[in-house]
């Protein structure tokens, strides 16, 4: 697995442009710029893709023209950009098959986006852009072994790609937002060669226990978790450095995170502490702030 972040920010960025708050004067001083959150596996996978993503990979050297899915956590704007599709197919991609991974509210966010704009309907027979819900799975519910398509609304296990190189994306229920913009969910995935990742933005604590429990003994990899809010708790439903904290150490507990895994703080804003007093606070419980364009081969 080989991750590439296009972005490690939060939806108004590291430093916020209007602000002159000491962190963002930091920022802005040190060169350090964050823009929104997005991971790009193997080139052939992306995790949200909020208006900021496209360009950043531009910046970065990175082409998406092999990009064939697209997984979206919920439908707030810094982690989805409808624009993206349409912006996709006035390129030489537009009739490469792009899967669309996300809950229902942020998929009709992207179809009544289509719509108005391009006046193209995305379930159209043929149309390469390929809808499926992100829904996490109940106890009862089946894995959908080998779907790569449609809209059906059973929970459980995505299988994308071909067959000897398909991930597998597991949609956990995050706690963060209603059903007006997700359900909000986080993505356990593991990739063709066995490495494994949770992305784990937006939510807040408590996890829903469903989440918890799926989480067992996944010994992850990489772990990707928001640390929005800092030492300035008390905006939406996020982490600050206090409950990413009591995160790290209840995965630690559950055997999700291991003495191997590689823990990411990302999303995060301004709300922190600048440069080195962030630092040294992420490493007391084994993590790390990697820069927007850094890449990890796992």
């Amino acid at each position: 697995m080989r991750l590439r972040l296009l972005g490690t920010g939060s939806a108004d960025g590291w430093p916020n442009p209007w602000c002159d708050c000491a962190s963002c004067t930091w920022a802005r001083g040190g060169g350090v710029v964050r823009g929104q959150t997005a991971i790009l596996v193997d080139d052939v996978l992306l995790v949200d893709c909020g208006p900021d993503v496209p360009r950043a990979a531009a910046r970065f050297g990175v082409r998406l023209s092999g990009l064939r899915h697209l997984l979206v956590g919920h439908a707030h704007p810094d982690h989805l950009g409808p624009e993206s599709l349409m912006w996709r197919s006035w390129s030489t991609a537009a009739g490469r098959p792009l899967d669309v991974v996300a809950p229902p509210a942020a998929l009709e966010v992207c179809r009544a986006f289509l719509a108005r704009w391009e006046g193209s309907d995305p379930d159209r027979e043929g149309n390469p852009l390929r809808f499926l819900e992100a829904v996490p799975a109940g106890p009862a519910e089946p894995d959908r072994t080998g779907e790569a398509g449609g809209t059906g609304t059973a929970g459980g296990t995505l299988w994308l790609g071909e067959a000897g190189a398909r991930y597998e994306v597991r949609p956990l229920a995050a706690h963060h937002g209603d059903a007006s913009i997700g359900p909000a969910v986080l993505y356990d995935i593991t990739a063709p060669d066995g490495t494994r990742l949770l992305y784990g933005c937006d939510t807040a604590v408590p996890l829903p226990a469903s989440t918890l429990d799926a989480v067992v003994d996944r010994a992850y990899d990489v772990v990707a978790l928001e640390e929005n809010n800092g030492d300035r708790p008390g905006f939406g439903e996020h982490l600050g450095l206090d409950t990413f904290g009591e995160l790290v150490g209840e995965l630690r507990r559950r055997g999700a995170i291991h003495q191997g895994t590689e823990i990411l703080a990302v999303h995060l804003s301004h709300r922190n502490p600048p440069g080195d007093e962030l630092a040294r606070r992420l490493a007391h419980v084994g993590a790390r702030a990697p820069h927007d364009g850094e890449s990890l081969d796992i």
